[in-house]
């Protein structure tokens, strides 16, 4: 088993996530700031990227450093002042800037982050650490390239037409197509619920409806109704057809499973999954969570780890169906 799979996962997806982070901040500047504020690419730009500065804590060696994204740099408490830092920063960069609204343009950068991070299915700890609250709106998936492409299509078109096209109008018009495409995926979620809700999910102890990669038409309808099973299908929001429904079998209750979760280091895996599977094998007890483990891709990365015999942590491993 090797600890660092996970984290280069981790670093795959953050490097893409951050570009729509940049894109994100970039247009807007763009598109409403630039021409009053001359600072705002770089205030946007890179306070749209500010909330990350919690993914130092994937250079840890530690298998559980993921559990620990999207917590402290992602506080609602503690952003003004990481963006009151930043400001700082600037300032010292355009003195004749007001320091007042660059700040306010880092806190407007900053805050959008979190907002795109909540409507994906990862979880960001708002309230950390007065609260270990994890939300998610779970309206696209961790990476959405139909979302960053809508982005990307203002400097695509500059690009293509020598600096002909109009970078502010073509923001503006990506904004837009962002927020319709956003209001789509929600109401496709608000579908599959309804369709889950009536299918199986009545008087389930747990009932969740997981954005799939590569488009908001499909979404992954899970559902548990005792400790020892997951059934689970892929709803097509399009058509209203629905695949045939899987059964993965979780086993909480062995007694390898018991002393592992005994431990600290699963309950903070518990805390973290959405959708835990638990199971036996030869070198121990694995638990893997369905959320990172999609129907639509062949092979997925699941975070899985493994808890040796006698409850401590082994590691964790590339984890593929």
């Amino acid at each position: 088993m090797h600890a660092s799979y996970a984290r280069l996962e981790c670093y795959g997806a953050r490097a893409v996530d951050n570009v729509t982070h940049s894109l994100v901040g970039l247009n807007l500047a763009h598109a409403f700031f630039k021409r009053k504020f001359p600072e705002a690419v770089p205030a946007l730009v890179l306070s749209s990227n500010l909330p990350d500065v919690d993914g130092l804590v994937l250079l840890a060696p530690h298998p559980l450093a993921v559990t620990w994204r999207r917590t402290f740099g992602h506080s609602v408490f503690l952003i003004p002042i990481l963006a009151l830092a930043l400001a700082w920063l600037l300032h010292r960069g355009y003195r004749r800037s007001s320091f007042v609204a660059l700040w306010i343009l880092c806190l407007g950068g900053a805050y959008l982050h979190l907002f795109f991070d909540l409507i994906n299915s990862f979880g960001v700890v708002l309230l950390w650490p007065f609260s270990d609250w994890r939300p998610e709106l779970a309206m696209v998936f961790i990476i959405d390239l139909a979302l960053l492409a809508v982005l990307a299509v203002p400097h695509l078109l500059r690009f293509w037409q020598a600096g002909r096209a109009r970078l502010s109008t073509t923001c503006r018009w990506s904004a837009a197509l962002v927020a319709a495409y956003l209001m789509f995926c929600g109401a496709n979620r608000a579908y599959a619920q309804w369709k889950l809700d009536r299918t199986l999910g009545k008087g389930a102890a747990f009932s969740y409806v997981f954005p799939e990669p590569l488009g908001p038409h499909r979404w992954r309808c899970v559902v548990r109704r005792d400790e020892e099973r997951y059934s689970e299908f892929l709803f097509h929001s399009l058509s209203g057809q629905s695949d045939p429904i899987l059964v993965v079998p979780t086993f909480p209750n062995s007694p390898a499973v018991l002393r592992a979760r005994a431990s600290p280091y699963a309950k903070r895996l518990e805390w973290f999954f959405k959708a835990p599977v638990w199971r036996t094998e030869v070198d121990g007890a694995h638990v893997y969570d369905l959320r990172f483990r999609p129907l639509v891709l062949q092979r997925g990365v699941s975070f899985e780890y493994v808890f040796a015999p006698d409850g401590s942590l082994k590691g964790n491993r590339r984890g593929t169906h």
